[in-house]
């Protein structure tokens, strides 16, 4: 068998210019498939990073009504109650949003402060030198950690990040000066900042550009600074009045498992109430990036069926040049597999060529993506527009090794079967 691979190699030798590129064609549509495919799984990887969670799909975001006229569907605490008694729901908590302006030194954000139950403010993932705060008179506040790109400076046209060149958590333990309502009703004044949720600036989630306090403290604030008039952020009746129980903005249902979220949002709707749930935009992302990756996939193998098309005419080709040769190794004794062998040897060689260099500048390929993706469209610094997993550096090598034998099995089966005799003929 030695031979046959030494014979199969010096031909391949021989012939070099046609094996450079024969071998260049199928690294070409390695390259093609390889890139398109990176470029799907890393647009795949980047949009759906957000869901990675489950937690965060399991969750239910409830939107009351703010008009007097549908009083049934205010979001109060006997509303929770009925949310607790749906079937699958593990439990529930209520979210009272007030819009403000939040300043920092030079830079402002117009933004909404959450405020949220103490157990809830709990579980978030807290940045180093951070605290939830105390209970205390004013609500404490804790800034997501893509904050520092909301808070701009409208003099110069930079965010606090870009202008200032530091972290977020530097504002930790300072008080920054809020304003909230509107008019004659306006109040002025200043929240503490107990702390920053871990993670980088650019690492966003649901949370990182929103800004947290405890529920209780705030409606306490709010209430004590009303002064007998309309607390701040609350619906009144027809008569201009607010109601007498607490009126949330939205809650929060979460439940037991992900299986059951269609379940809960169904019974949800049913009940007349407006619902945001991750499932349908992780769902409909889904949706979408498969149609993108079928394209991208459908446009490389394209490239590589071209260029397995050149491995057949290669070793059709060279079936011709070598019918002589053919006809004396079979008069010499070599059997119809040998023959067999040698040319699918051949064709399997440039295919697993074409494949290991394809794959090899598909990594080259792949950075330029990313620089590309990092300084012309706009996207922040790590971003990995463009991802090669390993199993697909031995997917594309296995494939087009297997498509290169493909591609020169019917000429290696017609040179097997060539007459010896009208082979040494000629």
């Amino acid at each position: 068998m030695g031979w046959m691979f030494r014979l199969s190699l010096l031909n391949m030798k021989r012939r070099r210019a046609r094996t450079v590129l024969t071998i260049l064609g199928v690294t070409i549509g390695v390259i093609s498939i390889v890139s398109l495919l990176a470029l799907g799984l890393g647009v795949k990887k980047e949009l759906l990073s957000q869901f990675e969670d489950e937690n965060s799909v399991k969750n239910i975001t409830v939107y009351g009504s703010q008009s007097y006229k549908e009083k049934s569907k205010l979001i109060t605490d006997k509303t929770l109650e009925k949310f607790e008694q749906i079937d699958k729901v593990a439990y529930v908590y209520p979210e009272y949003e007030i819009f403000v302006s939040l300043s920092m030194g030079k830079y402002m954000a117009y933004t909404n402060i959450v405020g949220i139950p103490r157990e809830q403010l709990e579980k978030l993932k807290l940045a180093d030198g951070s605290s939830l705060g105390e209970g205390g008179q004013k609500p404490q506040l804790i800034l997501g950690n893509s904050m520092g790109l909301l808070f701009y400076n409208y003099n110069t046209g930079l965010n606090f990040s870009e202008g200032e060149n530091k972290e977020l958590t530097s504002v930790v333990n300072t008080s920054i000066p809020t304003e909230f309502g509107y008019g004659d009703s306006a109040v002025i004044t200043k929240f503490k900042v107990s702390g920053v949720l871990y993670g980088k600036e650019e690492d966003y989630s649901m949370q990182s550009q929103s800004v947290f306090c405890d529920l209780e403290v705030l409606k306490r604030y709010l209430k004590y600074n009303a002064n007998g008039a309309p607390v701040y952020g609350q619906p009144m009746d027809e008569n201009g009045n607010t109601y007498s129980e607490w009126v949330y903005t939205s809650a929060v249902v979460t439940v037991n498992d992900i299986e059951n979220v269609d379940f809960v949002v169904k019974k949800l709707q049913d009940m007349g109430f407006q619902i945001s749930n991750d499932k349908e935009y992780l769902e409909s992302a889904k949706r979408e990036i498969k149609i993108i990756q079928v394209l991208l996939g459908g446009i490389g193998t394209i490239a590589l069926v071209v260029a397995v098309i050149g491995i057949s005419n290669t070793m059709t080709t060279s079936v011709y040049d070598r019918v002589n040769e053919i006809g004396v190794l079979k008069v010499i004794g070599c059997d119809l597999d040998e023959l067999l062998m040698m040319f699918l040897f051949e064709s399997g060689v440039l295919g697993f060529a074409g494949g290991v260099l394809g794959v090899g500048l598909s990594f080259g390929i792949k950075g330029i993506i990313n620089k590309v993706a990092i300084s012309l469209l706009g996207f922040v610094k790590g971003t990995s527009l463009a991802v090669i997993p390993i199993w697909l550096i031995f997917v594309s090598i296995g494939v087009s090794t297997v498509l290169g034998i493909l591609a020169g099995y019917f000429p290696a089966r017609w040179a097997s079967r060539l007459n010896p005799l009208t082979a040494v003929r000629k």
